[in-house]
C-alpha cells in the first residue's frame, strides 16, 4: 500500500515562502510616520548645517561651528550602521537605508551650500563691519596710514577718480585700478593711498576705468576690499598699482583698495540681507528635494510584492498537487533504482 503524502502539501506550502511582508503577491502597506520623518528630519539636517556654516557662528567661532557639523556627520554614520544591521538581520522592509542615505546627502549639501553663502556674502560683510566707518576723507590731505582700519569710506566733496592715471594687470582676468584724488590735485604727501578697483571694466590699451559708481557726479564712497572679499585678487590689484607707479612715475607704497560705491553703507548691509535670502531659497529647494525623493522611494516600495513569487517551488505547480489543492491524488515519491 502506497503511503499518503498528500497531507504534506500544507507543510510544504508553509515551508516554501519566506516569512516577510516582502512576499510577492502581498501588497506592502506604507506607514505615513516614516514617510513624514524622512521628509522633515533630512530637511532639518540641511537647515542646521546650512545655518551653522552661513551665519555669525562660522565667523566668530569657527571651531565650534565645525564641531557641530562633525556631530551631524557622526549621526549620519550611526544611521549607516543601523541601515547595515537592518539589511542583514531584519526580514521586513525598513526605511533605515533610505534614511541613512538622504540624511548624509542633506548634511553634505547643507554644509557646501552654507559655506558658499558664507564666503560669498557673510564673511565679507562681517570683515567690513569689524572695521571703522570713516567720514570726510580727503584724498589729498588724509594719509592712508591714518585710516588703515577703515572699512567704509565716505569721501569729502571734490574727491573723484583720476581716470587718466588708471591702469590694469592682466592674468586671465583684467584687474583694473584708478587713484582717488581731490579736484585734480596731487596728494600733499605725493603718495596715492586710495585706489578704486574692479575686474573686466577697463581698457587694455589705454587709461580707462568704468568700475563701480564711476559715472556718479555726486558724493560717493568706497568699500574696503578685504581678504574675504578680494582673496587672491588683492595680489593682482597690487601688481596693477605697481605698474601704474612705474608708468606714471607716482608713489603708492601702501595702497588701500576700495570698491567705488554711491552708497557704501547700504551696499554692505545688502550683503547681510542677501545671506538670509539665499538661506531661505536654499531651504525651500531642500524641502522640495526631500519631498520628491520620499515620493520616489514610496513609489518604488509600493511595487514590492506585486510580482510572481520568486520563492515558488516546482512541486507546487505540479498538476498532481494542483488538483484538489494537492490533496486529491496520490503522488509516488518512491525512489526508483537505476542500474549501470
Amino acid at each position: 500500500m502506497r503511503p499518503d503524502y498528500s497531507e504534506m502539501a500544507p507543510l510544504l506550502k508553509e515551508f516554501g515562502p519566506k516569512h516577510s511582508i516582502f512576499v510577492p503577491g502581498q501588497r506592502l502597506r506604507m506607514n505615513v510616520v516614516p514617510m513624514f520623518l524622512n521628509i522633515f528630519v533630512p530637511w532639518g539636517i540641511f537647515l542646521f548645517c546650512c545655518g551653522i556654516t552661513s551665519f555669525w557662528v562660522m565667523y566668530a567661532h569657527e571651531g565650534v561651528a565645525w564641531g557641530l557639523i562633525g556631530g551631524v556627520f557622526a549621526l549620519c554614520f550611526v544611521l549607516i550602521g543601523m541601515a547595515l544591521w537592518a539589511r542583514r538581520y531584519e526580514s521586513d522592509p525598513t526605511w533605515f537605508t533610505y534614511s541613512a542615505a538622504i540624511v548624509l546627502i542633506m548634511a553634505v549639501a547643507g554644509t557646501i551650500a552654507g559655506r558658499g553663502n558664507f564666503k560669498g556674502f557673510a564673511e565679507p560683510y562681517f570683515q567690513v563691519k569689524d572695521l571703522k566707518t570713516v567720514t570726510g576723507v580727503d584724498a589729498s590731505f588724509t594719509p592712508g596710514k591714518n585710516v588703515m582700519d577703515g572699512g567704509i569710506f565716505h569721501f569729502a566733496a571734490g574727491n573723484h577718480l583720476d581716470e587718466t592715471m588708471s591702469w590694469h594687470f592682466k592674468y586671465k582676468t583684467l584687474y583694473c585700478v584708478a587713484p582717488i584724488i581731490t579736484n585734480g590735485t596731487k596728494p600733499l604727501s605725493q603718495e596715492y593711498s586710495f585706489w578704486a578697483v574692479g575686474k573686466e571694466c577697463c581698457s587694455v590699451a589705454a587709461s580707462d576705468f568704468r568700475c563701480g559708481a564711476w559715472g556718479k557726479s555726486s558724493r560717493v564712497g568706497g568699500i574696503r576690499l578685504t581678504e574675504a572679499g578680494g582673496g587672491v585678487d588683492l595680489e593682482y590689484f597690487r601688481l596693477a598699482v605697481r605698474q601704474a607707479e612705474s608708468l606714471y612715475d607716482i608713489l603708492a607704497p601702501n595702497p588701500i583698495f576700495l570698491t567705488w560705491s554711491a552708497a557704501p553703507a547700504s551696499e554692505v548691509d545688502s550683503w547681510n540681507q542677501q545671506v538670509f535670502k539665499n538661506y531661505l531659497m536654499m531651504a525651500a529647494i531642500a524641502l522640495v528635494c526631500t519631498f520628491f525623493f520620499v515620493s520616489i522611494a514610496t513609489f518604488g516600495f509600493s511595487f514590492i510584492g506585486r510580482s510572481r513569487s520568486a520563492y515558488a517551488v516546482e512541486y507546487l505547480d505540479d498538476p498532481d498537487w494542483q488538483q484538489g489543492s494537492g490533496q486529491g491524488r496520490h503522488v509516488d515519491f518512491a525512489t526508483k533504482p537505476y542500474s549501470l
